[in-house]
């Protein structure tokens, strides 16, 4: 099996082409990602429509590109394989389809009259949760490229598919196969607009035991690291300012909570919500703290301080995602423990949740950090697990055409 994945669901444009052999690790053919960070970063945040135009523009190349490095890109004559009016007929089609991406459809046109389907089986795309405008671009594209090549195609949970990434990319099999001794699971899902504790008793079988009540970790830091003039994103930014503290005050005691005591200035912010009785975040708080210690200060007090602000929020974000986690794998008695998201790549939420899955004798599973931003091969992953999962039972659910796909803001896992 051969799977074209799309992903659009904030920030990033993503294709992907993997390869599936079932006596085989999976083989990434290509897996691209168009960042979008230096546009959205004078905004301190994801502006939706602004996602969508810088879709709309990325998609079609890396689509190319992608082919290209697949060796799946060849052109084609379509004089010897269809009737101009039967080409007219299907480009009519295509002007429906993307009505609401017209550059999308102006590049579209003449990609497909040049070069000729490619030797794809199926294709994938992340219809929700995210960005409505940013997700319509990514589902159009793949409705217009399944219509005209006449593929079936795959709507995906972009949850389920970090997820994914985690089975595929954390654990030693590589995706080939998922050990069942991994299962029950409890999932930590962190990201922008994401903060969710996930019991897995199997793929494709969720429950949610908690979730954020107010802000995403990852917008927490994106906030934070705005009062700080870190720029966006803000988690890498506070990262990186907690690591200055921390090379610099290598004897320190980190205590939990962190307490810092500098000419008589005591920097000090709450774990919220941390010994409540549930599974449920809350990180408004905390933010709201952040910002009262930073009116504080001086504009100098606030410079010379940044680095060991930025260690106590990191730290508080460690500590509260961190102990929930544990204690829901114990509750649970899960057999392991998957760190997934955009947030996932922060050095010090990946070691601490790793020590303490350790004592606890529990498998830990992480991807590499480049498959914990939002990428297409985790899309592509997904499905194939899914699509294995289905065959298994005699079940194809996987015959969807262009008509029945749409994007769903709002989509949740279970």
């Amino acid at each position: 099996m051969r799977i074209l994945a799309i992903e659009t669901s904030c920030d990033d444009t993503g294709i992907a082409i993997l390869e599936f052999n079932s006596q085989s690790q999976p083989k990434i053919l290509a897996d691209l990602v168009s960042s979008q960070v230096k546009i959205h970063a004078p905004w301190g945040g994801v502006v939706p429509m602004l996602a969508k135009r810088e879709h709309q523009r990325n998609l079609l190349p890396l689509l190319k590109q992608a082919l290209k490095e697949s060796k799946l890109l060849k052109i084609t004559n379509y004089k010897l394989q269809i009737t101009n009016k039967n080409l007219n007929s299907k480009f009519k089609i295509l002007n429906k389809i993307l009505e609401r991406e017209p550059e999308l459809l102006k590049k579209i046109i003449p990609f497909l009259k040049k070069y000729q389907k490619p030797k794809i089986d199926l294709i994938a795309v992340t219809v929700g949760p995210g960005l409505e405008p940013a997700l319509w671009v990514g589902v159009n594209f793949a409705r217009a490229l399944a219509y005209f090549w006449n593929l079936p195609i795959a709507p995906t949970n972009h949850v389920e598919a970090h997820l994914g990434a985690a089975l595929a990319f954390g654990t030693e099999s590589q995706g080939s196969a998922i050990p069942k001794n991994l299962f029950p699971a409890i999932c930590l899902v962190v990201s922008g607009g994401h903060t969710q504790l996930i019991l897995m008793r199997d793929f494709g079988e969720y429950r949610i035991l908690g979730e954020t009540r107010d802000d995403a970790a990852g917008e927490a830091f994106d906030k934070v690291a705005k009062m700080l003039n870190l720029g966006y994103p803000g988690g890498p930014a506070i990262s990186r300012q907690a690591e200055k503290f921390k090379s610099k005050n290598q004897s320190a005691v980190f205590a939990r909570p962190l307490v810092l005591r500098r000419r008589k200035i005591e920097i000090s912010l709450p774990r919220p919500m941390i010994n409540s009785k549930n599974f449920d975040f809350s990180f408004s708080g905390l933010k709201t703290a952040a910002l009262y210690l930073t009116k504080k200060l001086t504009k100098t007090q606030l410079k010379n301080f940044t680095p060991a602000i930025a260690v106590e929020f990191q730290q508080a974000i460690v500590d509260v995602l961190v102990a929930k986690t544990i204690r829901a794998a114990k509750e649970f008695k899960a057999k392991s423990i998957l760190l997934a998201g955009g947030v996932a790549s922060n050095d010090r939420l990946r070691e601490t949740l790793k020590l303490e899955s350790e004592k606890l004798k529990t498998a830990f599973l992480v991807p590499p950090r480049n498959f914990c931003t939002d990428n297409a091969a985790m899309i592509a992953f997904t499905v194939y697990l899914k699509e294995s999962a289905l065959q298994k039972k005699e079940i194809n659910k996987y015959k969807f055409d262009w008509k029945n796909i749409k994007a769903d803001a709002n989509l949740t896992i279970a």
